[in-house]
């Protein structure tokens, strides 16, 4: 996330709890363990129950996806066995009494995803010229230049492509929450897999289906209502509108 003034946009501690735990039970051995979805969920969960005066972060720790070569769908395979690895920080703010406790994302709030060779597994995934890909998915703050909800590109080293000093482009995202994004990323590297998966009637699989539902709702009517008000270049009033605080709130 750029540096600025802080966004505020909420969400109920218990939904983005649920959200972690879903996804856990919905990526089956799509995922090395699930010791960082857990520690995420406990995270999530005291900021719900304790009273915090300050800004607090939540870290999600490096998730690694199993290896693949399905990024292609059907009989194509991909042509570079890779795997994931999803990393996330995000500033945030308890707001409102315990029993209704919501959870405000007040900074940074950004969540990596890399893509790695599978040898870099036995290996220490510090040497950057061994990473195949990395993008970041992001919220932008009040002042941010680009689509409040953006990916970025790279934008972590000082040499092209995309150095740190350049950063644009700022494509326009649909996914809001860390579990969205590790959901895009599962999506991405098991193409046919997690269609499958994400398919079944289990409880957590119709919990996770209800909350993004309902979120992708939200999300493209506020968007929809800004274009249908556009007084300049529609793309111009999206990338410069900046969302309601509430707008992920169940009443």
């Amino acid at each position: 996330m750029d540096n600025g003034a802080v966004s505020g946009l909420q969400f109920s501690w218990r939904e983005l709890a649920a959200e972690i735990e879903a996804i856990r039970s919905m990526s089956g051995d799509l995922l090395y363990g699930d010791g960082e979805l857990i520690d995420l969920k406990k995270q999530v969960e005291r900021i719900g129950r304790k009273v915090f005066r300050d800004d607090v972060f939540l870290e999600l720790r490096p998730l690694r996806t199993r290896p693949s070569r399905g990024y292609e769908s059907g009989s194509r395979s991909g042509g570079l066995e890779v795997y994931a690895l999803v990393t996330g920080k995000w500033r945030v703010r308890p707001v409102g009494i315990r029993g209704s406790r919501r959870i405000a994302f007040t900074g940074l709030a950004s969540t990596r995803i890399e893509l790695w060779p599978v040898a870099a597994l036995c290996e220490e995934e510090s040497d950057i010229s061994r990473r195949q890909a990395m993008w970041r998915i992001e919220l932008g703050a009040e002042d941010s230049p680009g689509c409040y909800f953006h990916f970025h590109i790279l934008g972590d080293g000082s040499c092209p492509p995309f150095p740190k000093l350049l950063p644009i482009p700022r494509l326009p995202s649909p996914f809001v929450t860390p579990m969205a994004a590790v959901e895009f990323s599962l999506g991405e590297l098991f193409q046919d897999e997690w269609s499958r998966q994400a398919s079944m009637a289990t409880y957590d699989h119709q919990r996770w289906r209800s909350i993004q539902r309902d979120r992708w709702t939200r999300l493209l009517q506020w968007q929809s209502g800004v274009v249908e008000e556009s007084a300049s270049s529609p793309w111009v009033d999206l990338k410069e509108a900046k969302p309601p605080n509430g707008l992920f709130v169940r009443a």
